[in-house]
This record gives structure tokens, C-alpha cells and sequence, in this order.
């Protein structure tokens, strides 16, 4: 009897890993946070270089001002710890990152203050390891945000992957 456990428990098929997080991403899908379905909208877009040792590099487009709809453009860097994607606020990626408003720069003073209004917005998150893991919600999935370990309920978002070719677009 112990012989035939033993044999089962070894013919057992090892559970599989889980899937990773930016599987997606390599996959060459878009990150769509805060999804509009009907609209094909995101209130910020992803796109992810994946490399193996678990770090990635982003491209962010995201809105930052509705009236007028203003969007920002920035790089960021993380990696893959413990299953969630990390990456520390930094404060200068928002300030050279690129702000437009139908695709064109923006007037000097406009800029000036829509860049003072995200910063001060940024401000309690600068410096601060932000992390994310998804989690399936129905037919969706849930972006679970965690901020220098703690989890934050309040940050959480929804979130789709997107294919480039289906025409989806940052906005509100």
C-alpha cells in the first residue's frame, strides 16, 4: 500500500507554474489600463520590452488633464520581484516626458502648468517603490497596486491587453 501511494504521488503531474505576469506583453500585446470597451480607450497605455533577466522597460501614454484631454508620454524601467511588476516612481521621467494635446506640443504656460500640477499630483509617490499583480475579476482582470509593500485597495485598477491592431487609443 505505501509502494502504490508513493507511485502515485509521483506520477502526479507537477502543478504548472504560473502564467507571468508580462507573458502578454512579450506576446507583443499593449497594456490597457482603465479600459474604455465601448470607446477602445485607456486612460494610460503600456507597451513593454521584456528581457530575460525580469527587467522590462515601458513606454507610458497616459491622460493627465480631461478638459482639455492632455496626454503625457514617458519611459520607466522595473522588473518582475515576486511575481508582481516593480518600478520606483521617479519624478523625472514625468518631467521630460513629452506632454501633447492632439498630437501637438503644447503652449509654453499651458505646459508650465499642466507639468506644476502633475508633479505636486506625483509627489507622494516619488521616490516610492510602486508594484502591481493581476488577478482575474470574471472576465476581467484586476490590477491589485502596492506601494513600498503595502497594498493600496484605493490604486487598484482595471486593466485589459490589448492587440496594436485593434485601434485602441489613450483617452477617457
Amino acid at each position: 500500500m505505501i509502494a502504490t501511494l508513493l507511485l502515485l504521488a509521483t506520477a502526479a503531474p507537477a502543478p504548472l507554474p504560473a502564467p507571468d505576469l508580462l507573458d502578454p506583453a512579450r506576446a507583443g500585446k499593449i497594456r490597457c489600463i482603465g479600459p474604455d470597451t465601448r470607446a477602445r480607450t485607456c486612460a494610460t497605455m503600456v507597451r513593454y520590452t521584456v528581457h530575460e533577466d525580469g527587467r522590462f522597460d515601458a513606454a507610458v501614454t497616459g491622460v493627465v488633464s480631461t478638459e482639455p484631454t492632455i496626454l503625457i508620454e514617458y519611459q520607466t524601467s522595473g522588473q518582475i520581484e515576486d511575481g508582481a511588476a516593480c518600478s520606483t516612481v521617479r519624478p523625472i521621467d514625468f518631467r521630460s516626458g513629452k506632454l501633447t494635446k492632439d498630437g501637438a506640443g503644447l503652449a509654453p504656460a499651458i505646459e508650465t502648468s499642466v507639468r506644476q500640477r502633475l508633479m505636486l499630483a506625483l509627489q507622494p509617490l516619488a521616490g516610492r517603490k510602486r508594484c502591481y499583480r493581476d488577478r482575474a475579476d470574471g472576465d476581467g482582470i484586476i490590477s491589485d497596486v502596492i506601494v513600498d509593500g503595502q497594498v493600496r485597495a484605493d490604486m487598484n485598477q482595471r486593466v485589459l491587453w490589448v492587440s496594436p491592431e485593434e485601434g485602441w487609443a489613450p483617452g477617457l
